[in-house]
């Protein structure tokens, strides 16, 4: 099929057009490309055991996922061999905080890395441009690391599994357990054996529980009675005691009335009646007054005992309240 001059001049046309169109994209998109303005960064890698294998010139540069820039070289530094520098470019006005780490992240399983920059805290100061940012790990890496590890306590396990299913040991434990089997028998023939004797000794032991619990009660009530008595005679003995001292003082008031009439008697009997008379009056206040101290002791004495006896009789009801098993223990003839 021929084609017309005028169909060739469209055609002409059109491709001049579109080649036009081309090359002003494409100069548009170089001049957008050389008029960006990048913030570059240096990352060093001293540990020896990051891997770098997967990180490429042009490799994503990413902060919490989100791309930000690029890698724009990866050399070693001839200065320390053991040291990796990688070159980053970050888009104009991406912050960098002063704690940031860039760690290596992995795309999937194509074994490609990435450059990860970790989110700072929020009272951080902002990185300059042109300073470097902190290496951080390779969660690959320390992947790794933990699967050797765990590999070699698998291994060690896999190894004492294996000891433990050996033939001798299978037969140790074939032992242990036949043994354990026939003392579980026993047991339970024993058990089955005295299982009425245990009965009777559990009823017995909860029967004697309840008469300790009944005499402990019975002894606490016996010590608050003697408490009762106690302190219902102590205002009789102190009535007592103030009737006696009344007494005394009585008899102090007779001697007195006494010393006048003996003024008065001397001139009625005369020396040795009056004489006679006095040694009888002093014999009878020495045996007054003997007999009032005597009377205060016996009540002091009769007072301490009644007290040390509710004492005793309240400390052993709380220690038979607190361990019935006292009243079992036999006594020298073996009574019990």
């Amino acid at each position: 099929m021929s084609v017309s001059r005028a169909q060739k001049m469209r055609l002409g046309v059109f491709v001049i057009s579109g080649l036009v169109v081309l090359v002003g994209g494409l100069t548009v998109l170089a001049g957008m490309k050389l008029g960006e303005t990048r913030e570059t960064y240096t990352i060093r890698y001293v540990d020896g055991g990051v891997s770098l294998s997967g990180l490429e010139v042009g490799s994503p540069v990413k902060y919490s996922g989100i791309r930000v820039g690029r890698v724009d070289g990866i050399r070693i530094d001839p200065k320390d061999v053991g040291v990796i520098v990688v070159e980053i470019s970050l888009n104009e006005g991406t912050p960098v905080a002063d704690d940031s780490l860039a760690n290596l992240g992995s795309m999937g399983i194509t074994g490609l890395k990435y450059i990860e920059l970790s989110r700072g805290t929020a009272n951080a100061k902002l990185r300059k441009a042109g300073g470097e940012i902190p290496a951080g790990k390779s969660a690959l890496d320390d992947l790794s690391n933990q699967a050797g590890a765990i590999a070699e306590k698998v291994n060690l396990a896999i190894e004492r599994l294996n000891a433990f299913v050996a033939p001798e040991m299978k037969d140790r434990v074939a032992s242990v357990l036949d043994r354990t089997d026939k003392a579980l028998a026993t047991l339970e023939a024993t058990m089955s054996e005295n299982r009425d004797a245990l009965k009777t000794v559990a009823t017995n032991l909860a029967a004697a529980s309840s008469k300790f619990e009944a005499l402990a009660e019975g002894l606490a009530g016996t010590a608050g009675s003697v408490d009762k008595m106690v302190a219902d005679a102590a205002p009789k003995v102190s009535r007592m005691l103030e009737d006696t001292s009344g007494l005394m003082k009585r008899l102090r008031a007779t001697a007195d009335n006494a010393d006048k009439l003996l003024v008065e008697t001397t001139t009625v009997m005369g020396p040795e009646g009056l004489q006679k008379t006095i040694a009888q009056l002093n014999t009878l206040l020495d045996r007054s007054n003997l007999l009032v101290l005597q009377s205060r002791e016996n009540l002091t004495e009769g007072l301490a005992y009644l007290r040390q006896t509710a004492e005793n009789m309240t400390e052993f009801s709380r220690r038979v309240k607190d361990d019935p098993s006292l009243l079992l223990i036999s006594d020298d003839n073996g009574v019990e």
